[in-house]
């Protein structure tokens, strides 16, 4: 492993410690849920998007009902990502979706530059707390 695979692991660790408490283990009610979310970016507003997301990437992760907040660029179409979010449940989607962060994706979608935008919901069968 790297040290940064090392590092990113740790860090994912501490922070799924420090949301379980002392048990160092979570339990779940329900199923979390898992977001995939896949957009197509107008190809000159890409930066202004990565920008967007850096924002709502990093409060994402910090928030205590968001497991796992993933930005990933397809590696074939240059302007198309995909969202990985996994939430405790809708409630913790819904506290998301007023977040200043989240705000930061909203308004870009606000101004323009999505051409597409699909988004499936999805119950997480075998998920890694």
């Amino acid at each position: 492993l790297t040290f940064a695979c090392m590092l990113r692991a740790a860090t994912h660790a501490a922070r799924a410690g420090a949301r379980a408490g002392a048990g160092g283990s979570r339990a779940f009610s329900t199923a979390p849920t898992a977001i995939l979310v896949t957009v197509d970016i107008e190809p000159s507003r890409v930066e202004a998007f990565r920008a967007a997301m850096a924002i709502d990437a990093a409060g994402s992760r910090l928030e205590p009902g968001c497991h796992r907040f993933d930005l990933l660029e397809d590696k074939d179409v240059s302007n198309r990502f995909m969202f990985y979010e996994v939430y405790d449940d809708d409630e913790a989607i819904k506290f998301h979706k007023t977040t200043d962060h989240y705000k930061a994706w909203a308004d870009f979608k606000a101004e323009g530059g999505v051409l597409n935008q699909t988004v499936a919901m999805t119950s997480a069968v075998d998920f890694t707390k």
